[in-house]
C-alpha cells in the first residue's frame, strides 16, 4: 500500500501519532512512560517543536505538534527510534515496537487547532479508561487544565489565550470546552492521516504542492546544512549502546549514509544497517 502523503512546511501543525505493532503495549510501566516523555522534552527541544498537546495510551501515543523548521519526520523517526531502543533494552527484546511508520494528519489551525487539542485529551475518555481527562495523569490535560506546572516542554499558551488572557478564566473556559467533547465526523478527520482542514486551507495545500516547496522536495545537502562534523557525532563515544544511539541519529538526524558511518567506525555496512532498523523498530 502506497504510503500517505507527507506535507511539511514551516509553520505546519499536524497531529502525530504511533501504534504498537500488531496493536500490541508500547509502554508496560510508568517508568516507561517516564522514558518516553524524556525523550519527548528532548525531541521538542532538539527539533525546535512547539508541543501543545499530548496523551500517551497503552500501544499508541498522540502528539499536537507544530513545526516551525519544516521537520516532522526527522523528529519523529528520532522520538521512535530512541524509545524503541530504550526499550527493547530495558525489556531485553529485539524487534518491531512501532506499527509500521509514525502517521500524522496536517491540521487547519484557524477552524481545527482546538477541536484538535481537545480530541488528543479526551482519548482516555473515548476508550472507556477514565470518565474524566482530569483523571488520567499521561496526558497534557492537567498541564493546560490546571495551575500544577505543566512540563517544560509542554506550550499551553496558545490553547489558553484563544479562551482568555487571564489565565485563570482561560483554564476554566478551557475545561468546559474539553467536557463539551468534539463531535465523530471532526474526530474521523483529525485520523485520518491525510488534512483536516476547510476548504481555503485545503486551496492553499493544493498551490503549495503545485508549486513544488513541498520540504520533501529540497535537495538533501540543503536540509542538512549546518550539521555537525561525523567526527564531532561520535567524539567519546562510552558504551556499545551509546555509540548505537549516535549511529541512529547520524543517520536518520543529521542525514550521513550508512556507508559513511560504517567507514568512519570501521564496521561493515550491514552492521549499520541492522542498528539503524532496530532502533526504528524495523526488524523482527
Amino acid at each position: 500500500m502506497a504510503r500517505a502523503l507527507r506535507i511539511e512546511f514551516p509553520g505546519a501543525l499536524h497531529h502525530a501519532y504511533a501504534r504498537g505493532v500488531a496493536k500490541q503495549a508500547i509502554y508496560q510501566s510508568d517508568e516507561d512512560r517516564t522514558t518516553f516523555l524524556a525523550i519527548l522534552g528532548t525531541t521538542v527541544e532538539r527539533y525546535n517543536w512547539v508541543l501543545h498537546a499530548y496523551c500517551l495510551m497503552g500501544n499508541h501515543y498522540h502528539l499536537l505538534v507544530e513545526t516551525p523548521d519544516a521537520n516532522l519526520s526527522a523528529g519523529m523517526h528520532y522520538l521512535n527510534g530512541v524509545y524503541a531502543m530504550r526499550y527493547n533494552r530495558a525489556h531485553e527484546r529485539v524487534g518491531h515496537l512501532f506499527q509500521g511508520c509514525y502517521g500524522a494528519t496536517l491540521v487547519d489551525r484557524e477552524e481545527y487547532f482546538l477541536q484538535a487539542a481537545c480530541y488528543i485529551v479526551l482519548n482516555p475518555v473515548r476508550a472507556g479508561i477514565v470518565e474524566r481527562p482530569s483523571q488520567y495523569p499521561w496526558s497534557s490535560y492537567l498541564g493546560t487544565a490546571e495551575d500544577t506546572g505543566a512540563p517544560r516542554f509542554l506550550s499551553t499558551d496558545d490553547i489558553l489565550l484563544c479562551f482568555a488572557s487571564n489565565r485563570m478564566a482561560a483554564r476554566m473556559l478551557y475545561r468546559k470546552f474539553v467536557e463539551a467533547g468534539i463531535d465523530e465526523e471532526t474526530a474521523r478527520r483529525l485520523e485520518s492521516g491525510e488534512v483536516c482542514g476547510g476548504e481555503e486551507f485545503c486551496a492553499r495545500l493544493r498551490e503549495l504542492i503545485g508549486g513544488k516547496r513541498d520540504i520533501r522536495e529540497i535537495p538533501r545537502r540543503q536540509r542538512f546544512a549546518g550539521r555537525p562534523p561525523i567526527e564531532g557525532i561520535f567524539e567519546g563515544w562510552r558504551d556499545l549502546a551509546d555509540r548505537d544511539e549516535r549511529i541512529f541519529r547520524a543517520v536518520r538526524e543529521y542525514g550521513y549514509s550508512q556507508s559513511a558511518v560504517a567507514r568512519h567506525l570501521d564496521l561493515a555496512p550491514p552492521t549499520v544497517s541492522k542498528i539503524v532498523k532496530r532502533a526504528a523498530g524495523d526488524v523482527a
